[in-house]
């Protein structure tokens, strides 16, 4: 599966390098092995949450989104984790979660992969 955006443009900081810099105690070497970690991370969980989604079944929804929210903190993606978190909590109360909601993670998660490949050609931060 390939990360594809639908919408929303990137006017905002996807990842918050300085903090990640900070949080890998300023080791690069540190910064791009967390950021490999998530990127492999990013489809396999995108596929879950939208099956999950698509199967009705909020508990999987909720347990999915809150690793998203985790992993997206990890390396202070903090725009993805708000939005998993926002998930999340539409998923714990039986809430409708609508197409939007996985659409904003679904573009945030293509966003990122785009801007970590960027970033290991040297063409950011």
């Amino acid at each position: 599966m390939r990360l594809q955006q639908t919408h929303a443009p990137a006017e905002e900081q996807s990842i918050n390098w300085e903090t990640l810099k900070s949080r890998c105690i300023g080791r690069l070497d540190l910064v791009e092995k967390a950021l490999n970690r998530f990127q492999d991370s990013l489809v396999d969980d995108l596929q879950s949450l939208e099956e999950a989604v698509e199967s009705l079944n909020s508990q999987e929804v909720a347990r999915i989104a809150h690793r998203i929210k985790g992993t997206s903190l990890t390396v202070s993606a903090d725009r993805l984790a708000g939005y998993a978190m926002h998930l999340e909590r539409r998923a714990e109360e039986k809430l409708n979660y609508d197409e939007e909601s996985l659409a904003d993670i679904r573009d945030e998660c293509c966003r990122l992969s785009q801007l970590i490949s960027q970033h290991r050609t040297g063409g950011s931060q």
